[in-house]
């Protein structure tokens, strides 16, 4: 076995462990402080409000993800995140690319089945839609590593993920169940851009 090549590509991983850690909280925890100091939480207005055609739910379907209502909400979201970017980056190519459209793709889900008159903000979308991704991809796309990658998260998280998917108030079940879905759909195609990546390697 050639260990400096290993060693080379743990390192290289954990960059970009890092690189997505900073991708996704950085802008969680910049936009929350900013939103407490300077905007005097206007910025949780722009939330997704279901099938609201205006600018403010259009914005939530891309950001919301950055709008938290305490910061209870957004160090609970933070932590199950360090632990799911870090399994997703270990074993997807497209990082950046696929957590992008997992934000739009839960976004819009959310926006088409959430209760009218309802907004919905937070991270906890995109942690379903990433969980969805991964079991999408271990189940359809036949990517073993998620397979792993689901059965830790599993272990830790079943009663969480159980819970994220009962109707409870205060809690936005369109967005985990709109994210889980839309997580799974991605991830169960997502076997042709793995291939064609792993082949050029």
């Amino acid at each position: 076995m050639n260990w400096s090549a290993l060693f080379d590509l743990i390192i290289e991983r954990l960059k970009q462990v890092f690189g997505l850690y900073a991708f996704v909280l950085v802008p969680m925890w910049g936009m929350f402080f900013l939103n407490e100091v300077f905007l005097f939480g206007l910025w949780n207005i722009f939330g997704i409000v279901p099938r609201a055609l205006d600018v403010g739910s259009m914005i939530g379907v891309f950001a919301s993800w950055t709008m938290h209502g305490n910061f209870a909400h957004l160090l609970g979201n933070s932590i199950t995140l360090l632990q799911i970017l870090f399994l997703f980056e270990l074993f997807e190519n497209n990082a950046y690319r696929t957590t992008i459209k997992l934000i739009i793709a839960s976004g819009a889900v959310t926006w088409i089945i959430g209760s009218p008159l309802s907004i919905h903000i937070g991270a906890s979308g995109l942690c379903f839609a990433m969980l969805g991704y991964m079991i999408g991809g271990a189940l359809f796309a036949r990517r073993w590593g998620y397979l792993i990658a689901c059965i830790v998260m599993g272990a830790g998280y079943w009663l969480t993920i159980k819970q994220g998917l009962m109707p409870q108030e205060g809690i936005s079940f369109a967005a985990h169940f709109g994210g889980l879905c839309a997580g799974l759909l991605i991830g169960a195609n997502s076997k042709h851009d793995y291939t064609a990546l792993t082949r050029r390697r």
